[in-house]
C-alpha cells in the first residue's frame, strides 16, 4: 500500500520529464534551431525548477513572476550560434570517420574539432546554469569571464558536464527516442544537482 504513492509520484516526475523535454525541442525551434540553444536550456531549467523541484501551489503565478523578471544571457544568439556551427562540424567529422573517408591528417582535424566543442559546450552549460540561478557577482561580457574563472576552478565540475554531454550522445546513438523525450529534462536536471546551483536572489 504505501509503494503505490511512490509509483504515481515517479509516473509524475517521468512525466515532467517528457513534458521538459517536449518544451526544450519547441523552444529550440521557436528561437530559430542555430540561435536557441541557449534559450532552450534556459526554458528547460526554468520548468524543471518550477514543477519538479519546488513545484510551487501556485503553479501559474510562479511562472508569470518568472516571465517579468527573467533577462536575457547575454550574446545568447551568438553563443548558441557557434555552438551549432561546432557541433554540425562534430557530427560531419565523425560521419566522415564512421564512412572511412578520413585519412590521418583529417583525423587530428576530427579530434581537434572535438576538443573545441567539448571545451566550448562545457563553458556555455556552465554559463547557462549560473547565470540562470544569479551566481555569478558580473554581468554582460565580464558575466563569461567569471565562467570561465568558474570552469578553471572546478575542473571536477567542469568534467562532469562534460561527461554527462557525451553519455547523452551516447544515448542519442544506441536510443533516439530515449534521447528525444528524457535527456534533455535528465540532462539539465543533473546539471543542476551536479553543479550545486540554486535559485539566488539577488
Amino acid at each position: 500500500m504505501k509503494k503505490a504513492p511512490k509509483m504515481i509520484r515517479s509516473i509524475e516526475i517521468i512525466h515532467l520529464f517528457v513534458i521538459g523535454s517536449v518544451r526544450y525541442w519547441g523552444q529550440l525551434i521557436r528561437s530559430g534551431l542555430i540561435y536557441g540553444f541557449a534559450d532552450a536550456a534556459r526554458s528547460t531549467l526554468s520548468f524543471l525548477q518550477e514543477r519538479v523541484v519546488r513545484a510551487p501551489i501556485d503553479k501559474f503565478a510562479e511562472q508569470d513572476r518568472a516571465k517579468k523578471t527573467r533577462k536575457n544571457i547575454p550574446f545568447d544568439k551568438v553563443l548558441s550560434f557557434v555552438w551549432t556551427i561546432l557541433l554540425s562540424m562534430c557530427l560531419a567529422s565523425l560521419l566522415g570517420l564512421y564512412m572511412g573517408y578520413l585519412h590521418s591528417i583529417s583525423i587530428f582535424l576530427v579530434v581537434t574539432i572535438l576538443t573545441l566543442f567539448s571545451l566550448y559546450h562545457t563553458f556555455l552549460v556552465l554559463a547557462i546554469a549560473l547565470f540562470e540561478y544569479k551566481q555569478g557577482p558580473y554581468d554582460g561580457k565580464w558575466f563569461y569571464a567569471y565562467t570561465l574563472d568558474y570552469m578553471i576552478r572546478n575542473p571536477f565540475k567542469s568534467l562532469f558536464v562534460l561527461m554527462l554531454t557525451w553519455s547523452s550522445m551516447g544515448i542519442a546513438y544506441f536510443n533516439l527516442v530515449l534521447f528525444v523525450f528524457l535527456v534533455p529534462s535528465l540532462y539539465w536536471m543533473m546539471v543542476q544537482k551536479g553543479l550545486h546551483v540554486k535559485a539566488n536572489e539577488r
